[in-house]
């Protein structure tokens, strides 16, 4: 009788690492070095009833660097602006780029204002951006989204689809 409640417990232990494993094995978040580059692709807009005139994809380019161990990205155009939009904050999340930001040219946090050395930026200080992207095992290829929020109020979104630029032979 105690020779069957020990294999019974052994048995119920082996079983709990295992699977304590293999939930530690799929958390584990994808190398920040698979988002680094140079990607091209299309912006469409994410919503039911996008504006007639913007119907179109529109080409995008989305640089991504690592930078003191975050992600920095820039993607121009955004919003038919060549200002563009940009995080500094990207840190990954299982295999997803999760990142907030801000409309136009990167601004230094510790500038005067909090938001740059440009100072305030009109109505687009008052855009945040959520980025979201995830590369779906594929080292060339990202997909995506970004959610544009005035103040705290969803007001548009975007999705995406990228690959990597081709650097010429």
């Amino acid at each position: 009788m105690r020779e069957t409640t020990y294999m019974k417990r052994s048995v119920l232990l082996g079983v709990i690492g295992i699977v304590a494993l293999l939930a530690r094995a799929q958390s584990q978040d994808v190398p920040l070095s698979r988002f680094v580059g140079d990607w091209v692709g299309v912006q469409r807009w994410a919503i039911q009833d996008p504006p007639p005139n913007a119907r179109e994809p529109q080409p995008v380019e989305l640089k991504i660097e690592l930078i003191e161990g975050k992600l920095v990205g820039t993607m121009t155009p955004f919003m038919g602006g060549s200002d563009g939009a940009n995080f500094v904050d990207g840190k990954v999340v299982g295999e997803e780029l999760k990142a907030s930001g801000a409309m136009g040219p990167p601004r230094l946090q510790s500038a005067p204002g909090g938001r740059g050395a440009r100072g305030a930026a009109g109505w687009k200080s008052a855009v945040k951006l959520n980025f979201s992207f995830a590369s779906g095992g594929n080292n060339n290829e990202l997909t995506g989204t970004v959610d544009v929020l005035m103040g705290d109020v969803n007001w548009m979104k975007y999705k995406y689809t990228l690959s990597r630029k081709r650097s010429r032979y």
